[in-house]
């Protein structure tokens, strides 16, 4: 098969290319399977001494093993996909989300960002994968992607609001330093997420993209309280000065915004 056959037969989409390798690689465990076969036959009549039996398994021996060299030689290659391309043109994008919502999984694409609840997405042509919050998956299959991007949203359940309020309060009262006691002011989301992730090792095990999930589940327990018994109000809005809006989509792909937020200790005159 010369260059010309494999580009007018190449399969049209991702998935396509590697539904059809992998049938491919499952004739070569077939044909591999059959050769084990007809050698543990051949070493039986060895085992034996079976001298009568040796002709017919050594034919079917050499037999599998040419089939097997020509699968090999046909019908294995790695699949021809320019993954650079389909990152720019769009196309892998447009894979995965079908192959998403057919996972049940709301693939959101947004203001330049790629969401998955719980976890960002980002296209990293040059590992040849995609980032998954902090990880590079190199599995660029659309429909395996997105079987273990659903995995992630079902394992994602666990929220310790009390720690995170706890930690939130720590930078709050950095950046809050004339507050003494009652009503806190409104600080801005974005100023604390900067004081949590000073060093550059905490930003990297912190981004942003966790920081706004955690936000999203704190917003969802209107009730948490700090150790310290302090409760919060998530407030601010654009016309707020100093505050920079932050955007998460939810499992639904629906849109949250969060401005700034204020701690009040309980009771209020602690």
């Amino acid at each position: 098969m010369d260059m010309s056959d494999r580009e007018t037969t190449a399969p049209a989409s991702i998935e396509a290319a590697f539904d059809a390798w992998e049938g491919a690689l499952a004739g070569l465990e077939l044909q591999a399977s059959q050769v084990l076969r007809a050698t543990k036959q051949l070493r039986r009549a060895a085992r034996e001494g079976a001298l009568a039996n040796a002709p017919a398994a050594q034919t079917a021996l050499r037999d599998h093993v040419a089939k097997l060299n020509n699968t090999l030689a046909h019908d294995v290659e790695t699949p021809a996909i320019d993954l650079d391309a389909a990152f720019r043109d769009g196309s892998f994008l447009a894979e995965l989300a079908a192959a998403a919502a057919e996972a049940n999984v709301t693939l959101v694409q947004r203001d330049g960002r790629i969401t998955a609840f719980p976890v960002e997405l980002r296209l990293d042509a040059r590992a040849q994968g995609v980032r998954v919050g902090r990880a590079l998956d190199k599995g660029v299959r659309p429909s395996a992607l997105a079987r273990r991007l659903k995995a992630l949203g079902r394992a994602s359940g666990r929220f310790n609001a009390r720690a995170f309020l706890d930690r939130l309060l720590r930078a709050y009262q950095i950046l809050a330093r004339d507050w003494k006691a009652g009503e806190g002011p409104l600080i801005s989301l974005a100023a604390l997420h900067d004081v949590l992730t000073l060093l550059p090792a905490a930003a990297a095990d912190y981004p942003m993209g966790a920081f706004l999930i955690d936000l999203l589940r704190l917003d969802r327990e209107p009730d948490a309280r700090s150790g310290r018994g302090h409760r919060f109000e998530l407030g601010g809005s654009t016309g707020t000065k100093g505050e920079h809006r932050l955007t998460v989509f939810d499992e639904a792909g629906a849109q949250h915004d969060y401005f700034a937020i204020r701690f009040i200790p309980d009771p209020p005159h602690a």
